[in-house]
């Protein structure tokens, strides 16, 4: 782990000041210039919250992608050895966790320097940041440095931090969640309370939003312990206090610092799968695509979003149909019109000016429907059927979205959203993957009626739904929810070398740099088949 905090001023104070989105991307590494020791909360909140977009819609959305089986290696390239056959080693990802730490003692710095200040809604927002940035880490490695993971600049320092339990860092986490809400709402009652401006590039400076959003977390974080029967009473009690909360997300939780087609300043997905700066398509953006099977989730249930995601293939034995690859499959086609790409413009590849979402709303109304479906929430079946219906329909309001610059042109297809959405459920009222009350779906998608048919609880047509929406967009919760509920039954790579009944992995290794610094406080015996995450215990 990076133990000492980087030298940066993201100039989002100046930015407010004069309009211009450009100094949200600026990093100022220079040490003999002002340090994030001493810059004002809201001279780093904009560049702390770009890298939290980057981590988490880069990064961790293609690690998700690839373990959640939305990703295939195409024919076009080699490599893609760890993703195909799950043989992760130290520095598989390694980049991550000094990331991650990086972006932690940023917020750190805001929380405590605007506390010190008597800036209460922004050292609330950069808490609850803290906590979606602990709970990405503990949800891929476990156990990690918590209660001494940002002190390597305190006056007693400590270079070689202990590992807390990640079962304990997930409660404080809860913790520091309802301090920063219930700090946001006293100082709402402050007449003089310092607002946040354009440097909230998430939502503005709206802290009912933050509010709304923090709940959110905490539901995520109750229900991703849900399943730990040690853990019932704790769930059950944390769940209460939710229902008398001040709501949560309805509207896709999206970082915007003014994405722009110029060098380090496109949106990241886009700047690495499809475009350059000058507009001219990139070679990795053949080297991946969607698989055979999410491909069919939707092209087999009458689903209109396939036209959004992804284009027919052109040429070759499956032109003019959906193709997608297979995971680990030795010898994949081609990645650039045997198969069917990313659609340019569509729901995944949106355009260099497309915000990053930190949360989809569709996760947040599955999350409220699960609640609800098995009584954690009030509402029971009604609410929980209304929610499910909610997430489907802000899904196709996502994907149909298009990125500002293409909001005059023909790739805006956002006025559809809502009539496909209604033929999506139409089409499929005896389809228990979708139809919130129909008991059974057929074993085979695309099969006959006469198909045998099997059971599907509410809990699976919820996980389900959700893997849809988060398809390449918010890939890494698409995995966590995997590991926690063993829904979708997606296929493993036909390379695995997992010894699991799944064939998957079920975390990520400590990385290199980790190992190298702080290596006597690392957790033991570490297996990517075997060391589960302590809130993964459904197969």
């Amino acid at each position: 782990m990076k133990n000492t905090s980087k030298f940066l001023v993201a100039l989002a104070l100046v930015s407010a000041m004069t309009g211009c989105s450009d100094d949200f991307f600026d990093i100022n590494e220079n040490p003999n210039s002002l340090t994030l020791e001493s810059a004002t909360p809201n001279a780093i909140l904009a560049q702390a919250l770009k890298v939290t977009a980057d981590n988490y819609g880069l990064t961790l959305n293609t690690y998700g992608s690839w373990t959640a089986g939305y990703w295939g290696k195409t024919g076009t390239v080699n490599g893609y050895n760890a993703e195909r056959t799950y043989t992760y080693s130290s520095t598989y990802q390694q980049g991550l966790w000094g990331s991650v730490y990086d972006n932690l003692k940023d917020y750190d710095n805001i929380e405590k320097n605007g506390a010190a200040q008597g800036l209460v809604y922004i050292s609330s927002i950069a808490k609850i940041m803290k906590a979606l940035n602990y709970q990405l880490l503990v949800d891929q490695y476990g156990d990690i440095p918590y209660s001494q993971s940002l002190q390597a600049d305190a006056t007693a320092p400590v270079l070689a931090p202990q590992y807390d339990k990640a079962e304990d860092i997930y409660k404080d986490l809860v913790v520091k969640l309802d301090e920063a809400v219930a700090a946001i709402k006293t100082e709402q009652a402050n007449t003089a309370a310092v607002a946040v401006g354009p440097e909230d590039i998430v939502f503005g400076g709206t802290m009912a939003n933050w509010i709304r959003f923090a709940n959110t977390l905490k539901l995520r974080m109750l229900l991703r312990q849900s399943f730990v029967p040690s853990l019932s009473g704790y769930v059950q009690t944390e769940m209460t206090k939710l229902r008398s909360a001040d709501g949560f997300v309805t509207a896709d939780v999206l970082v915007q610092p003014g994405y722009l087609q110029t060098a380090g300043k496109q949106n990241p997905f886009w700047n690495s799968y499809r475009a350059n700066p000058a507009g001219a398509r990139i070679a990795q953006s053949n080297y991946q695509a969607g698989t055979q099977y999410v491909i069919d989730q939707y092209d087999k249930n009458n689903d209109p979003r396939v036209s959004q995601l992804y284009v027919l293939a052109s040429a070759g034995a499956f032109s003019g149909k959906y193709k997608g690859v297979v995971l680990g499959d030795p010898n994949p086609l081609p990645g650039s019109t045997q198969i069917s790409r990313w659609k340019d413009y569509g729901g995944i590849l949106k355009g260099y000016d497309a915000p990053t979402p930190l949360m989809l709303a569709a996760e947040s109304y599955f999350l409220q429907a699960e609640a609800k479906s098995r009584g954690f929430l009030a509402g029971g079946d009604a609410a929980a059927k209304t929610d499910y219906n909610n997430g489907i329909r802000t899904s196709f309001v996502y994907f149909y979205a298009p990125a500002p610059s293409r909001a005059g042109t023909t790739s805006n297809v956002s006025a559809n959203a809502a009539a496909d959405y209604a033929k999506y459920l139409a089409a499929n009222t005896t389809n228990g993957l979708v139809d919130w009350d129909a008991a059974t779906t057929t074993t085979t998608l695309g099969a006959p009626a006469s198909s045998p048919t099997r059971p599907v609880s509410k809990l699976e047509k919820i996980i389900y739904q959700k893997y849809l929406a988060m398809n390449s967009v918010t890939g890494i919760e698409a995995w966590n929810e995997y590991r926690r509920t063993a829904f979708p039954k997606f296929p493993a790579s036909l390379q695995s070398t997992s010894p699991r009944a799944d064939k998957l992995p079920v975390r990520l290794l400590y990385p290199q740099t980790e190992i190298s610094t702080n290596f006597s406080n690392i957790p033991t015996d570490v297996n990517q088949f075997t060391s589960k995450i302590f809130w993964d215990v459904m197969d």
